[in-house]
């Protein structure tokens, strides 16, 4: 079932990017990491993030299979972990086994389907957003997360997913959207993972 709406969510995406004139073949398809490893999380997690780099036609299940690739998956897979299992030391989920299996129980999404490059313009990226709006919300209806963790986008999810948002708060970090508990945070490149990871865990417990 959940296999067939993913299935009907990228037709539709490809039918749309066909009739804006789109080059549909190079979407990159994201998501669940391991819909099997996801569905048997105890925490069901989403990470909200700008494009993907350089990888037209691809897919991040098939990148990420694996295990993290690239400094800034290796940051969300401690980032992962340590909300997964509530935050113990950062020496004990700094391993690669536990990082592999704990990026394997989430899911990633981008805003802009479109392969982008090492920088990620937010003006295109707002364009895309504004304009895939109802399949972006589809999309994360279908992955169900409890916890949605924006990754240097929640300015563009205020808008997104209707956040109910104080003009006067925007440096609150937390913000409850029906059954969705969806955080402000920063983007995982460059990321300092000590500093970052005792910073979320802060965060998550508060």
């Amino acid at each position: 079932m959940l296999e067939m709406k993913l299935r009907e969510l990228w037709k539709s995406w490809e039918d749309f990017y066909n009739s804006k004139g789109i080059e549909k073949t190079h979407i990159c398809k994201d998501g669940f990491i391991n819909i099997k490893e996801y569905m048997q999380a105890r925490k069901k997690i989403l990470f909200v993030l700008k494009d993907v780099n350089d990888y037209p036609g691809g897919d991040l299940a098939d990148l990420l299979k694996e295990g993290p690739k690239y400094q800034m998956w290796h940051t969300i897979a401690r980032w992962a972990a340590g909300i997964l299992n509530d935050f113990p030391k950062y020496e004990l989920i700094d391993n690669y086994d536990i990082m592999k299996k704990s990026l394997l129980q989430v899911a990633a999404i981008n805003l802009k389907k479109i392969s982008g490059m090492s920088y990620a313009d937010m003006r295109i990226i707002n364009a895309f957003s504004k304009q895939d709006k109802h399949l972006l919300v589809k999309q994360i209806e279908i992955v169900n997360p409890q916890i949605i963790i924006a990754c240097g986008t929640f300015d563009s999810l205020i808008w997104i997913l209707d956040l109910d948002v104080n003009p006067f708060e925007l440096d609150k970090k937390g913000v409850i959207k029906d059954k969705w508990l969806v955080i402000q945070w920063r983007h995982p490149g460059r990321a300092n993972n000590k500093k970052t990871f005792e910073n979320l865990r802060k965060l998550m417990k508060n």
